[in-house]
């Protein structure tokens, strides 16, 4: 079995305190990433936040205003944060560096996320798995 360490992405990381400014020169440093991690001390795992959610969250208060979109309370919520913590997905869908590739895509298969973090034993944030990576390395049965 192909454990996910061996396949895993590197995560890139977010301070939970980091601002909408922080947050996007992150994003432009990190182009191909298309989620990032929040984490505390020591890369402790707190949430993590998609582009689709900072797309909402840097539109600028003027545009909004002007088109006056009716926004739901959660993409409300996503457009008036501040900081990573703010936006951020809170869930515990993860995975284990040891784990079998086959358990992470019956993982995948009972929720609905493309990505997921990888955690070690200490829960400490060391890697993303997708899906597309992930069906890349499995084996036909």
């Amino acid at each position: 079995m192909v454990k996910i360490k061996k396949i895993m992405k590197p995560a890139v990381l977010v301070p939970p305190g980091a601002t909408k400014k922080q947050i996007l020169k992150t994003v432009k440093r990190y182009p191909t990433a298309d989620i990032f991690i929040v984490a505390g001390k020591n890369k402790k795992f707190l949430g993590d936040i998609h582009e689709n959610d900072l797309f909402y969250m840097l539109l600028p208060n003027k545009i909004y205003e002007e088109i006056g979109v009716q926004l739901a309370f959660d993409l409300e919520k996503k457009f008036w944060s501040r900081t990573a913590r703010e936006i951020m997905r809170k869930h515990d869908v993860t995975c284990q560096e040891d784990d079998d590739a086959i358990n992470v895509a019956l993982k995948f298969a009972r929720v609905e996320v493309n990505e997921m973090p990888v955690l070690n034993k200490k829960r400490q944030v060391v890697g993303v798995i997708d899906q597309g990576r992930l069906l890349r390395h499995m084996k036909i049965q």
